[in-house]
């Protein structure tokens, strides 16, 4: 089951997008960037979007617009977008989903520091984020069904004092989402978006978080 979803959301992303950033897997970024976790007939997920995914989903698209492209960056380069599901599977295959408002008494973000931060009320939301957030709900739901009708979208802000997203998916740190009683860790930066290293015996391609090669123990 836990693949199944996994795979969804994949072609989620590859059907809804269609071609990719040549520069980075879109099928790899997005196993870092989403997490399921399973206990006997209940399962959750936690699907951070960074503010770089829409670049790397879209910018090849030749039916999105570059300008479009600019203003979905732009609506959520302020915030931290989680997506958040969680749901039990019962005997006969329905499936019973927390609902929003639970969910939302239960998620929040925790930096490397410790400090914790608590979903955005929609009041302090950006008119223009959540536009574009109403414009992807149909599309889950469409692609996934009642699946779809059980993830909810929630908006943080963590940022320093100028403004800057303190969470960033290129720079070196450390985040967990929280919800449903589990964790979910995200170690930064992530992998796919590092450039691959090679090993210097045999020139094979490396991880680029990765300082030693697996098969030679040769530094990278």
């Amino acid at each position: 089951m836990k693949t199944l979803f996994s795979t969804l959301f994949i072609l989620l992303s590859m059907t809804s997008f269609g071609q990719t950033n040549s520069k980075v897997d879109l099928i790899e970024f997005i196993r870092e960037i989403q997490i399921w976790e399973k206990d006997g007939n209940n399962m959750s997920l936690s699907f951070w979007i960074p503010t770089s995914y829409w670049k790397i989903a879209l910018e090849d698209n030749p039916q999105i617009p570059k300008e479009t492209l600019s203003q979905i960056e732009s609506a959520f380069k302020d915030y931290v977008f989680v997506c958040a599901l969680d749901l039990d599977i019962n005997a006969d295959g329905t499936m019973d989903y927390t609902e929003e408002t639970e969910l939302r008494k239960t998620i929040l973000i925790e930096d490397n520091r410790g400090v914790v931060y608590r979903p955005l009320a929609e009041s302090n939301i950006s008119d223009e984020a959540k536009s574009f957030a109403s414009a992807i709900k149909p599309m889950f739901t469409q692609m996934f069904g009642q699946i779809g009708s059980g993830i909810h979208f929630y908006f943080f802000s963590i940022r320093d004092h100028e403004s800057e997203n303190i969470i960033n998916e290129k720079k070196v740190g450390e985040f967990t989402i929280k919800h449903s009683s589990r964790n979910f860790k995200y170690l930064l930066p992530l992998v796919t978006l590092l450039p691959s290293k090679k090993c210097p015996k045999d020139g094979a391609t490396m991880k680029g978080n990765w300082n030693y090669c697996p098969i030679h123990g040769l530094e990278l």
